[in-house]
C-alpha cells in the first residue's frame, strides 16, 4: 500500500502545490466516463474536429488506465478545491493552471504544452511557465493560512 501523500510545510510548498495539481491532473484523466449520458441518448452528427490542434492528440486505444485509488481521488478533489483561491486579482493565473490539468489518460502528457498555452493566451511560454509558479505560489501562501489549515489539516504533515 502506497504512503499518503501529505503536504510538507518544512519544504518547497509552492512545488508540492504544482505536484499535487499535476498528480490531480492526471487522476482526473483517469476517471472513468462511462455512464455520462443518459441512456439511449444518441449523437447521428458526424463526429467533427473542432480545432487543427486536435488532430495531433494520441487516439484514444482499447487500453484504459486504472481507476484512481480514493485518496488520489480524495488528494484531486483537494487540489482542484485550491483553484478558487486564485481570484480576481490573479485573473491570468487560472486559465494557464486550468489548461494544465488536462492531461492524456493513457500517456499522461499534457494537452496543452507551455507554447501552446502562450500561444492561446498571447504571452511567451517562458512566461506562461513563469505564470504557473506564480499560481503555484499564490495557493500556497493561501493554504497554510490559520482558516484554510485548519479544514484541511488531514493533508499536512504534522510537524
Amino acid at each position: 500500500m502506497k504512503a499518503v501523500k501529505r503536504i510538507n510545510l518544512s519544504e518547497d510548498i509552492p512545488a508540492q502545490v504544482e505536484e499535487w495539481l499535476d498528480d490531480a491532473a492526471v487522476a482526473l484523466a483517469a476517471l472513468p466516463a462511462s455512464g455520462c449520458r443518459p441512456g439511449g441518448m444518441r449523437a447521428y452528427w458526424p463526429e467533427m474536429v473542432p480545432d487543427r490542434d486536435d488532430l495531433d492528440w494520441p487516439l484514444e486505444s482499447d487500453l484504459k488506465p486504472p481507476p484512481p485509488s480514493s485518496q488520489e481521488i480524495e488528494r484531486m478533489d483537494c487540489a482542484l478545491e485550491w483553484l478558487p483561491l486564485l481570484d480576481g486579482s490573479n485573473r491570468i493565473l487560472r486559465p494557464i493552471v486550468n489548461m494544465r490539468l488536462i492531461v492524456h489518460p493513457i500517456s499522461g502528457q499534457h494537452r496543452w504544452t507551455w507554447r501552446k498555452i502562450g500561444k492561446n493566451l498571447g504571452i511567451g511560454h517562458e512566461t506562461a511557465k513563469a505564470r504557473h509558479h506564480e499560481a503555484c505560489t499564490v495557493i500556497a501562501r493561501k493554504i497554510i493560512e490559520p482558516e484554510f489549515f485548519s479544514r484541511h489539516i488531514r493533508h499536512f504533515e504534522r510537524m
